[in-house]
């Protein structure tokens, strides 16, 4: 049986299209072929959250953020979709947290809960604002202050 010319090239560009696709995806930080469960978190603010940014759980990279929205018309916040790659039970009392780096990169972070009870496909985790690295210098730093204050009023007197 002898093959067109022509349906060799189809076949050809049919195949290269496909790599393409699977490529481009590939490089946005998503896998057509593998297994991901989406969970939901919903934060007043996600400063330098986006899209791929990985998520983790106790330092392990478990999936990565899919998309973020709106969760309405005035903005009163934004709900992040999570893909979780991993087979790994999360506990329904459970809370997400988004860490800064240093370097302007963010990633997400699970924190366990307790419950005996698990998400499942679609269900909405908790989320708690952190600080940041700022808010960590601050409070770091406010004792100290206090005790220089205190050290100057008493060379004062």
């Amino acid at each position: 049986m002898k093959i067109s010319n022509e349906t060799k090239v189809g076949v050809l560009a049919a195949i290269a299209i496909t790599l393409l696709i699977l490529g481009f995806n590939f490089l946005k930080g998503k896998n057509l072929l593998e297994r991901k469960n989406t969970i939901y978190a919903v934060f007043p603010r996600v400063d330098a959250l986006s899209p791929s940014d990985p998520i983790k759980i106790n330092g392990l990279q478990v999936g990565l953020v899919s998309d973020l929205e709106e969760k309405d018309e005035n903005l009163s916040g934004v709900i992040v979709a999570l893909n979780i790659t991993k087979k790994i039970n999360i506990p329904d009392n459970s809370y997400a947290m988004i860490l800064s780096n240093p370097l302007g990169t963010s990633t997400l972070s699970i924190v366990l809960g307790t419950s005996t009870k698990f998400l499942e496909e679609g269900d909405t985790l908790s989320s708690r604002a952190s600080g940041g690295i700022m808010e960590d210098l601050k409070g770091t730093l406010t004792p100290t202050v206090d005790k220089v204050n205190g050290t100057l009023k008493s060379l004062d007197s």
